[in-house]
C-alpha cells in the first residue's frame, strides 16, 4: 500500500511539474504575443503614444504621419510602412507552403471607442478609400463572429480597447486621395480631407525598390534544392532595405530602434506581470490537491497547530464512538512494555508489573538483561487493578491506571524514579538478617534465666556471697 501511495506521488508531482515548467516557459510568451500587445496599444493610443504604438505593428515605417487628425476621445494616425504578411508560395495552390512576404503599406490605427461597429444584422463597418485615379475601394473591417452565423459582427479590437487597425497595403489599394469610416449603419463616421495624393513611389517606399524581388526569392525558396544560394540572395537585398532605412533619420526599423527596445522591454514586463500569479496559483494548487489527495494533510496540520497552539483558540473534541464499537476484543494484540531509567542508571533490580480484568491477566516481568523490555501477547481490552513489585527505594512515576490493550501492536513506557535516600535504604536480605539474629537471641537470654533459678549449685553460691539475704 504504502509502495502504491509512494508511486502514485511520484507520477503525479512529475507531471504535475513538467506541466508547470512548461506552463512557466510559454505563459508570458503566450501574452507577450498575443494579449497585452493588442491592450498595450490601446493604452498608448488613449495617451497620445503614437509612434510606441507602431513599434508593436509595422517592422518599418516613417515615424511622420502622412493622415493624422485629433479629436474629441478621437486619433487617426496613418504612416507610410512596411508589413509582414503570411501567404501562401502559390496562391493558385492551396496545399502549397506558407511564407512571410513584405508589403508596402498605409498602416496606423484609429483610435475612437464610440465609434459603432458592432451589428449581428448587416454590418457596413468599413473603411472607403478613393484612390487617385478615382477608383472607390472599400474595404470591410468587423474581423469575428459573434453568434456563429458566419457573418462578421464587429472589430475584435474596438470591443476590447476601442481602437482599429488599418493596413491599406498594395493588395487593397495603389494609393490613397481620400479617405472616410463607415459605421455600421453605412453612414460615414470621419472623413479626411481631399487631394492626399499618396502613392506607393514616394521617398520612404523607394528603399524597398526590390521589394518584388525579394517576395519571389521568398515564394522560390520552399521548392528550391540549392537553398544557400537563395538564402544568401534573400539576405543582400534584406541588408539592403535596412542600410537604406537606417540612413533616414526619421524612418523606424526593428530591432535598430531604442524605440523597439523600449516597448518589448514593456510589452514583456507586463506579460510577466500578468502570468506570474497564474503560475504561482498553479503551483500552490497542485500542492493543496497532492497534500489532500495523496499527501500526509500538512496544510490541515499546520491551520490546526496555527489556530489552536499559537492563537490559542478552545476546540471541544468530539466524541467518539465507544472503542470496543470500532475495534472489539475478538482479537490479540502484541503489547510490549519497557522501563525508562534514565533517571536512576544505578538502578539493576528485576521489575514485575501486573493488570487483570475480568477474563484475564497481563504479567510483564522486566530484567536488565533484557534492556527492561517484556513483551506479551493479550487479549485487546482494558485492564485494571495496577500493580507493580519494585525495590521500596524507587517507584513509577507514570504507571497507568488503566492498560488500554487496542490495536495489533500496543507500546507502554514506565519511568522509574528514586523514592529515598542511599543512607536511608536497607536492603531486604541485610534487613531479614538482622530480624532473624534478633528471634535467635530472645530464646538463649530466657533459657540462661530459668537455668540460673533451678542449679542448687548456683543458689548455695548466691547464699554464700550475701549471708544476709540467706538468714532471711
Amino acid at each position: 500500500m504504502k509502495r502504491g501511495r509512494l508511486f502514485a506521488k511520484i507520477i503525479y508531482y512529475a507531471f504535475t511539474f513538467l506541466f508547470g515548467i512548461v506552463l512557466a516557459i510559454g505563459l508570458p510568451s503566450y501574452y507577450a504575443t498575443f494579449d497585452v500587445p493588442t491592450r498595450y496599444i490601446g493604452e498608448c493610443m488613449q495617451q497620445g503614444r503614437f509612434l510606441e504604438a507602431m513599434a508593436i505593428t509595422a517592422p518599418c515605417f516613417d515615424t511622420d504621419a502622412c493622415i493624422f487628425h485629433d479629436g474629441d476621445d478621437f486619433a487617426v494616425r496613418i504612416y507610410e510602412g512596411v508589413v509582414n504578411l503570411d501567404k501562401k508560395a502559390n496562391e493558385e495552390d492551396d496545399q502549397s507552403p506558407t511564407v512571410t512576404l513584405l508589403y508596402k503599406s498605409f498602416i496606423g490605427y484609429v483610435y475612437a471607442p464610440a465609434y459603432e461597429t458592432f451589428s449581428q444584422g448587416d454590418n457596413r463597418t468599413a473603411v472607403q478609400v478613393t484612390q487617385v485615379d478615382g477608383i472607390v475601394r472599400t474595404i470591410p473591417l468587423p474581423d469575428y463572429d459573434s453568434d456563429g452565423n458566419g457573418t462578421f459582427d464587429g472589430i475584435s479590437t474596438v470591443t476590447q480597447n476601442g481602437y482599429i487597425v488599418l493596413d491599406l497595403n498594395t493588395d487593397k489599394v495603389s494609393s490613397i486621395d481620400r479617405m472616410a469610416l463607415i459605421d455600421c449603419n453605412g453612414a460615414v463616421y470621419w472623413e479626411s480631407e481631399p487631394d492626399l495624393g499618396l502613392r506607393f513611389d514616394d521617398e520612404f517606399f523607394s528603399c524597398f525598390a526590390e521589394i518584388d524581388e525579394y517576395n519571389n526569392l521568398v515564394r522560390a525558396y520552399p521548392t528550391q534544392t540549392d537553398k544557400t544560394s537563395v538564402e544568401s540572395s534573400m539576405k543582400t537585398l534584406f541588408d539592403t532595405f535596412r542600410s537604406r532605412v537606417l540612413a533616414h533619420e526619421g524612418y523606424y526599423f526593428a530591432n535598430d530602434s531604442e524605440l523597439y527596445v523600449s516597448v518589448q522591454r514593456e510589452v514583456r514586463k507586463a506579460a510577466d506581470k500578468k502570468a506570474v500569479p497564474i503560475i504561482i496559483v498553479y503551483f500552490v494548487g497542485i500542492y493543496i490537491v497532492g497534500d489532500f489527495l495523496l499527501g500526509n494533510f500538512y496544510i490541515v496540520k499546520f491551520f490546526r497547530w496555527f489556530l489552536f497552539k499559537v492563537c490559542k483558540i478552545p476546540h471541544k473534541e468530539k466524541k467518539g464512538p465507544k472503542k470496543e464499537e470500532v475495534f472489539g476484543h475478538d482479537y490479540y494484540s502484541m503489547v510490549t512494555v519497557s522501563l525508562d531509567v534514565s533517571q536512576v542508571p544505578e538502578f539493576n533490580g528485576s521489575v514485575e508489573i501486573r493488570y487483570t480484568n475480568t477474563d484475564s491477566e497481563a504479567r510483564f516481568i522486566l530484567l536488565k538483561a533484557d534492556n527492561y523490555t517484556a513483551t506479551q501477547r493479550i487479549k485487546a481490552g482494558v485492564y485494571v487493578n495496577p500493580y507493580i513489585d519494585i525495590n521500596r527505594a524507587y517507584a513509577p512515576i507514570d504507571l497507568p491506571d488503566n492498560l488500554e490493550v487496542e490495536g495489533y501492536r500496543v507500546d507502554k513506557i514506565v519511568t522509574i524514579t528514586r523514592v529515598a535516600r542511599p543512607e536511608q535504604e536497607l536492603d531486604d536480605a541485610e534487613q531479614s538478617e538482622q530480624v532473624s539474629r534478633e528471634c535467635d537471641d530472645a530464646p538463649t537470654q530466657q533459657q540462661a534465666s530459668d537455668e540460673a533459678h533451678t542449679d542448687p549449685a548456683v543458689q548455695a553460691e548466691e547464699q554464700t556471697a550475701d549471708p544476709d539475704q540467706s538468714e532471711k
